[in-house]
């Protein structure tokens, strides 16, 4: 469910949720911040994303969205925030499976309006040739060149599970490649 505060009263600010851990800051101008990470159960499992927007106090929301993991996944993170325009543009890397040697990684990003954290579309990131794909942290992975969201990463293929290859994928404002 998605938590809004009113920006003006400090009081009012929202609680990050229990359990989260964070994967990710990014300035996005006025003083405020993107964080991204996930929030697990009391066992620390069932990982779930969540992207919040703070102000100059980062544990104290202004708002804050548990994001959806795509359908057919275990687990997801949210692991890098990027601002463009009046959206932000979150990425989040799921996980199909519980036993990591079986699992496979996907990517998503999910477009989020930068004032209230409302979804506004969400894309599945295609890597071609790949098995499971992933993205290392730092911004740099996940960035804006102009008009264009570039994200670089690394990926397997099911036939050689030991050999990883980069990759580079370019998507526009409305996500597409």
């Amino acid at each position: 469910m998605h938590k809004h505060s009113d920006e003006g009263k400090g009081d009012n600010l929202l609680k990050l949720p229990d359990h989260f851990t964070p994967y990710a800051s990014e300035s996005i101008g006025d003083g405020k911040r993107c964080i991204v990470g996930v929030t697990t159960d009391d066992d620390g499992l069932n990982q779930g994303p969540v992207a919040y927007v703070a102000g100059s106090e980062i544990k104290r929301a202004i708002w804050i969205a548990p994001l959806d993991p795509p359908p057919n996944t275990f687990q997801s993170r949210a692991t890098h925030c990027n601002h463009h325009g009046a959206a932000l543009f979150v990425l989040l890397q799921s996980d199909t499976q519980p036993e990591q040697t079986l699992s496979q990684t996907l990517l998503r990003v999910v477009k989020l309006d930068a004032a209230t954290g409302a979804v506004q579309a969400q894309r599945n990131v295609a890597v071609p040739k790949a098995h499971t794909a992933w993205v290392d942290e730092g911004a740099s992975h996940f960035r804006w060149q102009g008009d264009v969201l570039t994200i670089s990463g690394n990926y397997r293929r099911q036939s050689d599970q030991d050999d990883q290859t980069p990759f580079t994928v370019h998507l526009t404002h409305d996500l597409n490649p």
